[in-house]
């Protein structure tokens, strides 16, 4: 079993590039996930859950770990999502709202003093924790942004606000460019599928808006 999920454990080669069962899954969770997301389903939350379990897996692998440890946020976010979206609605109509201008500043301010920190301490975690992490982390304060907008852009999620899908925007062309140039090309794809999602899921909710 530990095999099967080891990244080098390759299940078939296709246009020269080796692809993993590991990787395989957590994009097809991922792409679920998000399409449910999208259409504010919350079956979401149940593929959310099994896909930080199976990126947990990778990220560690290939030595991503700012995005190693925001699977563990992502798992108890899920957990969050699903309840909080049951209790917000029991006929299937998601009340979306808008953040305050207050709020927003808020927000912006924290991702980039969050990032900034997360990315210090990454980039030195392999020398205090060398038996857990013997290699260097890699692309560090991208790293630790694309972390931070996410576990925002879950947070706003969970809680049905429209803004979510700006920042899933952001993180996901940053996504693009940092997973090609890291060589796990599927999951770039993924990001390239994720970003059409995104921009669907903005469109979708910002017609659910509540104003009031």
């Amino acid at each position: 079993l530990r095999s099967m999920f080891n990244i080098d454990t390759i299940l078939f080669e296709i246009l020269g590039y080796r692809m993993s069962l590991l990787e395989l899954l957590a994009v097809l969770t991922g792409l679920a996930a998000v399409w449910y997301a999208a259409r504010a389903n919350i079956i979401t939350w149940v593929f959310a859950i099994v896909n930080a379990v199976l990126f947990f897996m990778l990220y560690y692998q290939v030595n991503l770990y700012s995005a190693m440890v925001l699977q563990i946020f992502f798992f108890c976010n899920a957990i969050y999502g699903w309840f909080n979206w049951r209790r917000q609605s029991s006929d299937g109509d998601k009340p979306v709202t808008l953040l305050s201008h207050k709020a927003r500043v808020f927000w912006v301010a924290g991702i980039i003093a969050f990032a900034l920190a997360m990315g210090t301490v990454m980039g030195k975690i392999h020398l205090w924790l060398p038996d857990f992490f013997p290699v260097k982390a890699t692309f560090v304060y991208t790293d630790a942004m694309i972390a931070v907008m996410s576990i925002a852009a879950s947070l706003l999620c969970a809680r049905l606000k429209l803004e979510n899908w700006i920042l899933w925007i952001l993180v996901n062309i940053m996504s693009i460019a940092m997973y090609a140039m890291r060589g796990i090309m599927l999951v770039s794809v993924q990001y390239v599928i994720f970003l059409a999602m995104a921009i669907y899921g903005f469109m979708q909710w910002r017609r659910k808006v509540n104003l009031k």
